[in-house]
């Protein structure tokens, strides 16, 4: 949990797993006032502006409590000057440094996370308060912004249990600091909270942690039922009671028996893997099928960092399956050790491979091989390749 340890410098990760994760908010001081400097800053938050389309609600305010709507921000310069909020969703989906960030925080906790930015003005509150139905982590890029938080009233609320239908609690806040540069705030799934910009403009980026719980688990066993027959046959008339319950009990007993698998657990770690969605997609003009092999068998071949793989043996028929980047490749005749070879560095050459496959033949194997890897999106040819 390398990127956590980061984050949280310098309070120990050990404290922090054990006192409040999922438990209690907690304040820390980093006292490196460019700590984040490095992912965000004014001068990206204008760039943003001026030059991606962002539209409601990936771009929005929030003036006196309320989240004004998308009419509000064609005066998006008027409302600020008057105090509203300025909320940018998902801007890990739009800064190189930030995408790095976010798939390293993923990659290490394993759920799906979200960056969202947030600028404030002195004195003004946009949010009134509220909870998360997700783990957040404040992370404050300039200015100094009071929070306050307050303990939860609904235990582990999920994304469909807003705060908005729920009364905030009326007891004193359990937490009140001030953030400065630099500075992290950890605030639990449910736990109320608001905040004010103090005495200068505040900019900070809201780091999400999207954990899975025990429902997630059973939409994904309703999905896996959908794949059996006998789940999708139309039951007997209501009527017909004697025959609906003897229905519903074989269900029920199909079902026991599909919960004591051993595996069950290992079968929704890999959905896990085989749904991850991957920070690059793309590798143009290589993954068309062409000018792959510029630098011929010293080509140079890279697979994205922080991103989870699994490689499965079939040991009955000489196959092995890949799964990454939200995606399965099979592949026959290949032994899994050079795979696991070319899926464990930062990168590798063709000779590499070459050197991994013996007796194998560079154009009538190996090219094909890396060729297909590239097309679907696996590998990605690494551009400072130097033709020799």
């Amino acid at each position: 949990m390398q990127s956590l340890i980061e984050i949280l410098n310098p309070y120990s990760i050990e404290e922090f797993l054990n006192k409040n994760w999922r438990n209690k908010a907690v304040y820390i001081s980093s006292q490196e006032q460019n700590k984040f400097s490095h992912l965000f800053d004014w001068e990206k938050l204008t760039y943003l502006l001026n030059y991606h389309r962002l539209k409601y609600p990936d771009l929005r305010l929030a003036l006196e409590g309320k989240v004004l709507d998308e009419s509000a921000n064609e005066n998006m310069i008027k409302l600020c000057q008057e105090g509203a909020t300025l909320i940018l969703n998902g801007v890990h989906k739009l800064i190189p440094e930030l995408a790095s960030f976010t798939s390293k925080v993923k990659y290490d906790l394993g759920y799906g996370v979200q960056l969202n930015a947030y600028c404030s003005w002195p004195g003004k509150q946009g949010f009134s308060s509220h909870y998360d139905t997700h783990e957040v982590f404040i992370l404050q890029i300039d200015g100094n912004k009071e929070w306050y938080v307050f303990p939860d009233t609904f235990k582990y609320p999920l994304e469909s249990q807003k705060s908005s239908d729920f009364t905030p609690p009326e007891t004193e806040p359990y937490l009140t600091c001030t953030l400065k540069p630099g500075d992290v705030l950890y605030i639990p799934r449910g736990h109320w909270h608001y905040a004010v910009a103090a005495d200068r403009p505040s900019l900070h980026l809201t780091l999400g942690v999207h954990c899975k719980t025990g429902i997630d688990v059973l939409d994904w066993l309703v999905n896996e039922l959908r794949q059996k027959q006998e789940w999708r046959k139309s039951l007997p008339f209501p009527r017909e009671r004697g025959h609906i319950n003897d229905s519903v009990n074989a269900l029920i007993v199909d079902l026991k028996q599909y919960l004591t698998n051993e595996n069950i657990g290992d079968d929704y770690l890999n959905y896990l893997d085989s749904s991850a969605k991957p920070i690059a997609k793309y590798s143009l003009p290589y993954q068309i099928g062409v000018n792959i092999f510029s630098c011929g068998i010293e080509t140079k071949f890279t697979f994205p960092k922080f991103q989870q793989v699994r490689i499965v043996e079939f040991s009955d028929d000489d196959e092995c399956k890949i799964v990454a980047l939200g995606k399965e490749v099979s592949l026959k005749g290949v032994p899994i050790s050079a795979i696991e070879k070319m899926f464990s560095g930062d990168v590798f050459s063709g000779n590499d491979v070459m050197n991994w496959l013996v007796g194998f033949d560079w154009e009538l194997d190996i090219v094909p091989l890396l060729s297909r890897l590239v097309v679907e999106g696996m590998i990605f040819v690494d551009t400072n390749c130097e033709k020799k």
